[in-house]
């Protein structure tokens, strides 16, 4: 009797060990190849970071349902869509363990580091024992130091059973709290069907994120549903791309834009309008930075920088005096010739003295020679007087030195700017 109490001890003892070992989950299948999403380039990341926050405490494994499996499939599958050519700085904790996975009670499986698809499926492979209590609020406080120095917008997605959490959602309000607007959060229920009070929590914390969801595993059992969740959460249009048009440039150096010089590669420091093109003011054929007698009257006949051409009259005038004999008739006949010759123009009588006298006087003196010359063309060859301006410049144009009497001879002189040269 006594060794079948024994036997019957020995028996109850084995099964009591053999029921509270924890069961080895089946290991994760190796990420399938070619299994990569890709965004393209109209969309852009909604998100810089994310943290998937997993549940392995021991009610995920009760009943024989293994809502565990259930769950490592959906954040394998998250995995799996989320594009690998945008930038994302991401990482997976757990929460809930059986002693024999680790004593604490959250651990970082992965990141939080820039997104690599493989590296975050050997991350979800380490879980290999489910058991334990949920310590959300916990593992919810270290979330918030795995987020904490994150820039940008950030987002949590809790996959569990929402069952045991009852501190769960003071702990997200308060993590909403500190990493504020650009913080979401989203749930994925797990077991939903047999577990309605779960559920309610799940969709509660998803609520106090104020700008995420709450959804389910069985909401997500397509790929199709994955795709839009994971959509949802990671990306976003692109804005469009504006491409900056370089600034005007003013090549010439001119002070006008190329977009409207009609004149490009104008000389450097030459006076232009308003569209880039050399600028003549007087109209005389020459432009202004060429222009060396600026202002020249209309229709004079100009040179190549701008001075009108001259006729010089050899009429000798004697000292202080302004007459112009018959004897000089052939000469002034030559300048009436000149200016026939060019009906259009309008020409200039320049007269000239020597230094003898004071300036103001030759001034007066030269103007007298001048008026003298043209009094002669009006009267004696028929030359309209509109077409005939008199000027004297004095003694300020010598073309000889006034030391010699030769050369003040040469000074007293008439020019007619007819349009000819001597």
């Amino acid at each position: 009797m006594k060794q079948l109490q024994k036997v019957l001890f020995l028996s109850a003892l084995v099964a009591l060990v053999v029921s509270c070992a924890p069961v080895m989950q089946p290991p994760l299948k190796p990420l399938e190849a070619g299994v990569s999403t890709t965004a393209g380039d109209k969309y852009a990341p909604k998100v810089n970071n994310f943290m998937v926050l997993i549940d392995a405490s021991l009610s995920m494994d009760e009943g024989g349902r293994n809502d565990f499996l259930v769950a490592r499939k959906i954040v394998s599958r998250i995995n799996q869509a989320i594009p690998t050519d945008l930038k994302y700085n991401g990482g997976l904790r757990s929460t809930g363990h059986h002693s024999y996975q680790s004593e604490n009670g959250t651990e970082l499986l992965y990141g939080m580091s820039n997104y690599n698809q493989s590296a975050f499926h050997d991350g979800l492979g380490k879980i290999k024992y489910v058991g334990g209590p949920t310590p959300m609020a916990e593992t919810l406080h270290a979330v918030g130091n795995d987020l904490k120095s994150a820039s940008g917008k950030s987002a949590l997605i809790i996959v569990s059973d929402g069952l045991n959490i009852d501190d769960a959602p003071a702990a997200a309000e308060k993590l909403k709290s500190q990493l504020g607007e650009n913080f979401c959060i989203y749930t994925v229920s797990i077991g939903h069907e047999n577990n309605g009070a779960g559920q309610d929590m799940m969709q509660q914390i998803a609520a106090l994120g104020q700008c995420g969801f709450a959804t389910t595993d069985t909401d997500l059992a397509d790929n199709s549903s994955m795709t839009n969740f994971v959509s949802n959460v990671f990306i976003t249009k692109a804005p469009p791309v504006v491409v900056k048009s370089a600034p005007p440039q003013d090549s010439d150096g001119d002070g006008v834009m190329d977009p409207v010089d009609n004149c490009p590669n104008t000389p450097k420091g030459a006076p232009v309008n308003d569209v880039g093109c050399l600028l003549d003011s007087d109209g005389d054929g020459v432009f202004d930075y060429m222009d060396q007698c600026p202002g020249t009257p209309e229709g004079v006949s100009v040179d190549v920088y701008g001075c009108p051409t001259k006729l010089t009259l050899h009429i000798n005038f004697g000292h202080d005096s302004s007459t112009v004999g018959a004897e000089f008739d052939s000469e002034v006949a030559k300048a009436a010739q000149c200016i026939n010759d060019y009906p259009g123009n309008t020409v200039i009588i320049e007269g000239h003295t020597d230094s003898s006298g004071t300036a103001a006087y030759n001034l007066k003196l030269s103007e007298q020679r001048a008026t003298a010359v043209k009094n002669r063309l009006i009267e004696k060859f028929n030359i309209k007087e509109s077409r005939l301006i008199a000027q004297g410049f004095g003694e300020s144009h010598p073309v000889a030195d006034n030391k010699t009497a030769g050369g003040r001879s040469l000074n007293r002189r008439v020019e007619v700017g007819c349009g000819a040269t001597e």
